[in-house]
């Protein structure tokens, strides 16, 4: 039916599967429409078993297929869901500042038949052991501006997943995706890359001297060694100081800001994470004094920062930036959590540990899947103007909104099918009877 749910889902998601055969890109479409309609994605099987037989008489083996064949590239899918988000950032906050956040998370898995399986640290396990038999994945979330009502708001999509192979280390996969993403996004838009204390470092503290309209915003390691800047040229023989006194936490400042519950102290320093190239510390340290010392790292002069922060929805960006514009990368930083709350969103509504296939293309094209389902959720409301009224929601209302549309026209077109075998009114009657019966009937089980 033209301008159904399904018609306007099949127009956004074809530019993702351009480069597929029509059948390939067909079942594709059909398991993302299936992540959509079920509540939990158990496996391909359990999808085809309660929706996409119901769409297509397409068997099952044909959407295992078209998870393992190696004729599509699914990495270019992040150029996609990067595009399509670019799209929606309105020309007057074409200036403002996008975001990339970068981390990595673990999936347990009990089978031993799952490729790339292996048995991995967790800081964060709750099974009594700081181990886990699974798989590590690394993953890249973009954050960009929309307009809300008059003020800026910054939106989240992640972009995709890769697992990690140890082939590579994880540094250099997120390094990979990060210049893949930089290069898409081209060198006119300023990118701030954000990360944990974990990423800073090698290849990926690296990227900063690739491109000159990426810096980074990072936290670090307390014990991280920091210079002073060195003092001037006094003139007199010998090779001059590269790096002045060394530094401690301690020695920073530490201000009282009105927002937030924090004590803020910046300075500009020097670091090895960083040679020769002067960046920005701030050490944190709660007001009430209970707790200890965080140390971040901005490797562009805040004052440089170009983002019209008084425009902003959130808060603390706001309110930070009129205080004191050198404490702007500490509100910049938080939008590094919502690639946190991706994992969580991912793991518990869209399904993400419960795949089932078992080699790793099969892993990583069915994640990636989930993946641009996700984004679409977020994105859709603000490309396409059918589905606007989902713009102030979270993806999973979204997703349930959708959810109920497939199912209501999986249903009808199961009743048209019933219809034109009609002939008489006696048959018609009694196919309405048993679509309200099985309703009934489900109400009662439940």
């Amino acid at each position: 039916m033209k301008n159904s749910v399904m018609d306007r889902l099949k127009i956004y998601f074809n530019e993702y599967f351009s480069d597929a055969t029509k059948p390939t890109a067909r079942n594709l479409f059909l398991i993302v429409v299936s992540i959509l309609a079920l509540d939990i994605f158990r496996s391909v099987r359990f999808a085809h078993r309660h929706v996409l037989s119901k769409l297509s008489d397409t068997s099952l083996n044909a959407y295992y297929y078209a998870l393992k064949t190696d004729r599509l590239d699914h990495e270019s899918w992040r150029d996609v869901t990067l595009s399509k988000a670019l799209k929606v950032v309105p020309k007057q906050l074409a200036v403002q500042p996008l975001f990339l956040s970068i981390d990595d998370t673990m999936v347990e898995k009990e089978g031993e038949k799952f490729e790339l399986r292996s048995k991995l640290f967790d800081h964060a396990a709750h099974n009594g052991s700081n181990y886990l038999n699974g798989h590590c994945m690394v993953s890249i979330l973009l954050s960009f501006p929309v307009l809300a009502d008059g003020s800026i708001r910054y939106i989240s999509v992640p972009l995709g997943y890769r697992l990690w192979d140890k082939k590579q280390t994880k540094l250099e996969i997120a390094a990979e995706m990060v210049r893949h993403a930089v290069d898409s996004i081209g060198s006119d838009r300023q990118v701030f890359l954000l990360c944990d204390s974990w990423y800073p470092k090698g290849c990926v503290a690296g990227l900063v001297d690739e491109y000159e309209n990426l810096d980074i915003i990072c936290n670090a390691r307390i014990d991280t060694v920091m210079y002073d800047l060195p003092p001037e040229r006094t003139g007199k023989r010998g090779r001059p100081k590269k790096f002045g006194e060394r530094l401690s936490p301690e020695d920073f400042v530490l201000d009282s800001p009105k927002t937030g519950d924090w004590k803020i102290g910046v300075r500009p320093v020097l670091t090895r994470l960083w040679s020769g190239r002067v960046v920005y510390a701030a050490v944190t340290l709660p007001k009430s004094g209970n707790g200890s010392r965080r140390l971040f790292f901005c490797t562009k002069n805040p004052e440089s920062i170009n983002l019209d922060y008084g425009r902003c929805e959130d808060d603390t960006i706001r309110e930070y930036g009129e205080e004191n514009k050198q404490f702007l990368p500490l509100a910049c930083y938080s939008t590094r959590w919502n690639i946190e709350i991706s994992y969580y969103e991912s793991k518990t509504f869209w399904s993400l540990e419960e795949y089932r296939v078992r080699s790793r293309k099969g892993i990583e094209r069915l994640i990636n899947l989930e993946c641009i389902a996700y984004s679409a959720m977020t994105l859709l409301p603000y490309s396409d103007e059918t589905f606007s009224c989902y713009q102030s929601v979270s993806a999973q209302e979204t997703k349930f909104g959708f959810g109920q549309q497939i199912q209501a026209s999986i249903i009808f077109s199961s009743f048209v099918e019933s219809l034109e075998t009609v002939k008489k009114a006696q048959s018609f009657i009694k196919i309405i009877e048993g679509y309200v019966l099985s309703g009934f009937k489900k109400v009662q089980k439940l």
